[in-house]
């Protein structure tokens, strides 16, 4: 895949947020492309969001672990840490 702005190639990279596509002529050119993750929905909960009142809370997955968040993300950032579960 060439870059649509100078036509070098592109090349895929990994920086603190995930892998990210971006043109090999950095710095001249600093065009990039956010690769969109592939998998699963996020596992709603049946749980309100108690800062905005109208978005549901789910289940998502970050650099740390598993975490509570609004679906109306980004008009609502709330999020919350997961319970652990007691056996």
């Amino acid at each position: 895949m060439n870059c649509e702005k100078c036509g070098s190639k592109m090349v895929v990279k990994t920086g603190r947020y995930g892998e990210f596509t971006a043109c090999s002529n950095y710095p001249e050119c600093k065009n990039i492309l956010k690769d969109k993750k592939v998998g699963p929905p996020p596992e709603k909960t049946g749980e309100k969001c108690d800062k905005c009142g109208e978005g549901e809370m789910a289940i998502r997955e970050g650099k740390f672990g598993k975490f509570k968040a609004c679906l109306n993300y980004p008009k609502c950032k709330n999020t919350k840490n997961v319970e652990p579960i007691i056996q």
